[in-house]
């Protein structure tokens, strides 16, 4: 079966390309022909198009902030992380053809899928200067009109949605075969909007159990060293990650940032995403405030703390939230800096057997449900 799949592949962000990898990866062991959809739109990282009638709005401060930021980056920024990133991309998932910049330039390639599958990750969080984006509720034209359209575990990226985009929204589910989403917030959000309760999935990333193959070395100049992913925002976790590597007496390592606007956390390393597991991988502690940041420290068994965002931040602490208590480590979950809390995390171990047991039940929810979908595609086909 000819799998089409709707991501955002194309970002330099770790968690992005292993929640693509690993989606992918699942449909290609299953023996289908998976593939992603190469849709990259303006308003995706780079904010989208100056508003000429506002000019000093702040949401155009921050699309020319986003594209300055990109433009740095490519001119000035880490070559080696930079090939790195395309080559896994090229190697892992298998991108290439015409990308398409616009809902018209995918109409007019006349795409030929049986399933098409939209997420995961936060496709569905409208943009504050573009909206909703109906490309990735798979609202478009391919030449198989008779394709099955499913999302599997994007996320809105909050707890709540703008109550401006409910009405768009509930068309564009209404249009889906198949709904799930990645987070209990994202289910109440769905049910409010039309009615019916959609599956909640886990994140691709848990469909795999072993990441071993695609861990790549990342030479590092400390023996022994903990690993901060921190994203957004320095707040608490720079004091978290300081504390506990003085603890380990342990170099602390951060993955460079293109859009940090803070004092860095420890040194900054530019690993491709296979050494970035490499790092997580071999840490004493890691130290995170990313919700693929805690997937893949649960995954591959790292002792943990996920640092709650901070102010208007908070919202986004709701995915990482939502993984937690379903394996048990709401405890891992800090939002106010203290040493005594810090010491209390770092002494308690993790009971790994019985949170890789949940993990087992979550990967077969996954797979029951992509399974399903799989099913009444091929029954509507045969049928």
């Amino acid at each position: 079966m000819k799998v089409g799949i709707l991501t955002y592949h194309f970002s330099d962000n770790y968690g992005a390309l292993f929640q693509a990898y690993a989606l992918r990866k699942w449909f290609v062991d299953a023996g289908h022909d998976a593939s992603f959809i190469n849709y990259h739109p303006e308003h995706v990282e780079a904010g989208g198009e100056i508003d000429i009638r506002n000019l000093f709005s702040k949401n155009n401060a921050k699309v020319i902030y986003l594209r300055l930021s990109r433009l740095k980056n490519k001119w000035f920024g880490n070559s080696l992380q930079h090939d790195g990133f395309e080559q896994f991309r090229r190697d892992f998932l298998g991108i290439f053809g015409k990308q398409y910049k616009t809902a018209k330039e995918l109409e007019c390639a006349e795409l030929e899928y049986d399933l098409l599958v939209c997420g995961s990750d936060q496709v569905w969080n409208p943009s504050e200067h573009f909206g909703v984006d109906p490309v990735y509720f798979l609202d478009f034209k391919i030449k198989n009109s008779g394709a099955r359209r499913i999302s599997y575990a994007p996320s809105f990226g909050r707890s709540e949605l703008n109550p401006k985009y409910d009405d768009q929204i509930k068309q564009l589910l209404l249009k889906l075969d198949g709904i799930s989403v990645r987070e209990m917030s994202g289910v109440s959000i769905v049910k409010q909007l039309i009615g019916t309760e959609p599956v909640c999935v886990p994140d691709p990333t848990v469909l795999l159990s072993d990441y071993t193959d695609i861990i790549k070395p990342y030479e590092v100049s400390s023996s022994k060293h903990v690993f901060c992913y921190g994203l957004r925002s320095r707040a608490v976790i720079g004091d978290v990650a300081e504390s506990i590597a003085k603890h380990f007496d342990a170099a602390l390592y951060s993955p460079h940032n293109p859009h940090r606007r803070w004092r860095e956390i420890g040194e900054t390393v530019y690993p491709c995403p296979r050494q970035w597991l490499y790092l997580l991988a071999k840490a004493e502690f890691v130290v995170t405030n990313s919700f693929h940041g805690t997937a893949l420290s649960i995954l591959l068994n790292k002792p943990f703390v996920v640092v709650g965002l901070q102010g208007n931040r908070s919202g986004f602490n709701a995915r990482a939230l939502n993984l937690l208590e379903l394996v048990g480590l709401n405890s891992r979950f800090i939002d106010a800096f203290s040493q005594e809390k810090v010491a209390d995390l770092i002494n308690d171990s993790i009971n790994w057997e019985e949170v890789n047991g949940k993990l087992n039940d979550l990967r077969s929810c996954g797979a029951s449900y992509l399974t399903q979908q799989l099913s009444c595609t091929s029954e509507a086909f045969n049928g």
